[in-house]
């Protein structure tokens, strides 16, 4: 389809600037598709996935009206990788086919946020892969204005890692300390737009 040609997908650490960028395209008419948004939706009460992440980690991961403690799980995945990697096999396979479900609608084009896109292990979904880097240090800052507590800003700023694999991987690397116009204008190029 035609809006596929000017489709990305934003991916990079919590805080680094994607969200920014996000809000910036879909002024510019784009459609937003969050990531997380789309993860939580699949935990809904009574779903097979959100039976399997209690099964997995338990029922304090469960608030009283039986829907997912995102902070809680958060607590428990996030210092480890080992417990990431536990739930992202859980998680990823419902993600993937509801991110590639949801990309096929409509004619304009999809800004998407999908900050685990490398972690889930880089699937064809016919988007420009756009890494959006910050320094560790200014991401728990930008966390922690976000209410987060010290120990919580750090364990997520650290817990996707990006590298010269995923640099090389993605189709273009923006630093998000960078002015927000300059970053769009460099997407906007990029798409030959």
């Amino acid at each position: 389809k035609k809006h596929w040609k000017r489709s990305v997908l934003l991916t990079g650490p919590s805080a680094a600037g994607k969200s920014r960028l996000a809000a910036a395209l879909v002024a510019k008419g784009w459609r937003h598709l969050d990531g997380d948004a789309l993860a939580k939706s699949l935990y809904r009460p009574g779903s097979r996935l959100l039976s399997s992440v209690v099964k997995a980690f338990g029922k304090t991961v469960l608030t009283e009206s039986k829907h997912l403690d995102t902070v809680r799980l958060g607590e428990i995945v996030f210092p480890s990788l080992a417990q990431r990697r536990r739930l992202n096999r859980l998680v990823y396979p419902a993600f993937l086919r509801a991110l590639r479900a949801k990309l096929r609608l409509g004619s304009r084009p999809w800004v998407a946020d999908v900050a685990v896109y490398f972690d889930a292990g880089t699937p064809d979904l016919g988007l420009p892969v756009i890494l959006v880097e910050a320094p560790v240090a200014l991401r728990i800052r930008r966390l922690r204005a976000k209410g987060l507590s010290p120990g919580r800003a750090a364990a997520r700023a650290r817990a996707l890692r990006f590298g010269p694999q995923e640099r090389r991987r993605a189709d273009l690397v923006l630093d998000g300390r960078q002015p927000l116009r300059a970053n769009v204008a460099r997407i906007l190029h990029h798409l030959g737009s």
